[in-house]
């Protein structure tokens, strides 16, 4: 058996690697890393997204390359109405305001946008009990 301890980093496969870094910097604090010489990804806390150029990608890839079929939950510590406002005021629109799911450790409440690429993102709050 195989034991897991936590994602490391994940890749998106992007039309424009300024545009994805622009957007996940300035919409949501994270930070661009500069590894290999010319590999780019976008760290947040423990973990990293790795960027891969349409067309462009390193090997090993994913089978059937594609942009814009990702959808991402991230966990934040800003408050939902807090990330509507910083979202709100870079001209990004929200896909759906705040709704209850459920997350990997019991219920939360997302908001949901798109990135450059339309991928879905999810922007979620644990409900405190």
């Amino acid at each position: 058996m195989i034991d897991i301890k936590n994602l490391d980093h994940f890749v998106l496969t992007v039309k424009d690697l300024n545009k994805t870094v622009e957007f996940y910097t300035k919409a949501l604090g994270m930070q661009k890393e500069v590894f290999k010489g010319s590999r780019i990804a976008l760290k947040f806390g423990n973990s990293k997204i790795n960027l891969h150029e349409l067309g462009k990608e390193f090997e090993p890839k994913a089978f059937n390359v594609k942009e814009g079929s990702a959808d991402l939950c991230f966990i934040i510590d800003t408050s939902l109405e807090e990330a509507k406002k910083h979202l709100s005021s870079l001209n990004i629109e929200l896909e759906q305001d705040i709704i209850k799911r459920t997350g990997a450790l019991g219920e939360i409440e997302s908001i949901y946008l798109r990135d450059p690429d339309k991928n879905l993102i999810e922007l979620s709050n644990y409900i405190k009990v």
